[in-house]
Order: structure tokens, then C-alpha cells, then sequence
């Protein structure tokens, strides 16, 4: 069975700043505290004796860099590949760049369909369901294709993708209270044709005070 980090990339927002809804269209970089995130990833990996093989991310620069931060960690550095299109986030389309109170005004239902069951919000996202759902099934299909059952994997993405992970490992389309806060990860353990969840929304600043 492969051992797959999922870490959600560190912030993008300073401290003063009002969050708004960042997905494909949105390509922030990450704040100072946002690479500490991916920093102290990369120690708890380190104190837990985990080696990856690899690391995989999304095209958006706060994956990107969140990933080359979590490589330069490690020792020896692992293989990384980025512009992964399964991994690169929702397009969120006119909610872009919105607040959750500027989105709640104009698309009550909608949001809280997809805020609070998980509902995909048809003619507003700017890509289906179907087909991010077909994407993380190539995915999968590659990284049980590509490794062993002893090898561990890191792949740096998103909180609606993530979602999609969720989803898969219940065998069903969930995704009720399943967000992961920047910077923290899940860990999933794959086999032929299914996933499953070992950990979620996992807080690796906690983990590292703890030990």
C-alpha cells in the first residue's frame, strides 16, 4: 500500500487581510507565514523518519513553492513534479476574489449547499464535476502505476481538491466538515481501487510540540 501526504498549502493572506475565495483563477503567493507552513511540514516528516519519493503539486505558485520549501527540507531531496492538473484547484468562477458574506448575498443557496453538503455549484464553478472527478482518478491510477507498495508520496494542493480525496475514500460523494486549514495535511494509504483515510486536517505545528 502507498503512503500519500496530502498538505494543503500555507497561507496567503496576511494576519490584517480579509480571506476571500482563492481557487484556479486566483494565483496568490504565499505570506512569510505561509513558508514557515511548509517548512514545519517538512520537520515533522523529518521527526517521524518519514522519506518520500516524491513530491507532487498543483500549477498555482502557493503550491508550487509550498512543495520546493518541503523538498529543500529534506534529505536527500525527493523527486518533485509539479503542474499537476489534478492537484490544481477549483475554479471558483464569479466567486473569486469574493467574501463568504459577498458570496452568501448573491448565491445563498448555492454557497450553503456547497459550504455545508458538499453540493457542486453547476453553472458557477468554472469546471464540471465529471471532469475533476476523472482527473484525480488518473492520478491515482499513475501513482499506483509508478511505485511500490513501500513508498511514500507527498502531493501539495488545495481545500476543494482535497475534497475530492475525501469523497473517494468514503466511496461516495461526501464532503460534509471536511475542509483543511492552510498548512495543515491528511494522510491516506492507497491500493488498487481504493483509498483510505488515515488522518485528516492534521495540524503539523501541534504534531512537532508534541514530540
Amino acid at each position: 500500500m502507498i503512503r500519500l501526504f496530502l498538505l494543503r498549502h500555507g497561507n496567503t493572506f496576511e494576519a490584517h487581510q480579509t480571506p476571500t475565495q482563492v481557487g484556479a483563477a486566483s494565483d496568490l503567493p504565499l505570506t512569510a507565514q505561509g513558508c514557515a507552513q511548509a517548512e514545519h511540514f517538512a520537520n515533522y516528516l523529518q521527526a517521524e523518519g518519514v522519506r518520500p519519493q516524491a513530491i507532487y503539486a498543483g500549477s498555482l505558485q502557493r503550491q508550487t513553492k509550498t512543495a520546493h520549501l518541503v523538498q529543500q527540507r529534506m534529505a536527500p531531496p525527493p523527486a518533485l513534479y509539479l503542474q499537476q492538473r489534478a492537484l490544481t484547484e477549483i475554479d471558483y468562477g464569479p466567486w473569486e476574489g469574493l467574501t463568504s458574506e459577498e458570496i452568501v448575498t448573491k448565491w445563498p443557496e448555492a454557497y450553503k449547499g456547497w459550504t455545508e453538503q458538499g453540493l457542486w455549484a453547476e453553472g458557477i464553478f468554472g469546471r464540471t464535476l465529471q471532469e475533476h472527478r476523472e482527473e484525480i482518478d488518473r492520478f491515482l491510477e499513475h501513482l499506483q502505476k509508478s511505485y511500490t507498495s513501500h513508498d511514500t508520496l507527498v502531493a501539495v494542493t488545495s481545500n476543494g481538491v482535497m475534497r475530492f480525496f475525501y469523497a473517494y475514500g468514503l466511496d461516495k460523494w461526501k464532503m460534509e466538515n471536511v475542509k483543511v486549514k492552510t498548512g495543515h495535511f491528511c494522510e491516506l494509504v492507497l491500493s488498487p481501487h481504493s483509498v483510505k483515510i488515515i488522518q485528516w486536517n492534521v495540524d503539523p505545528w501541534k504534531k512537532n510540540d508534541s514530540m
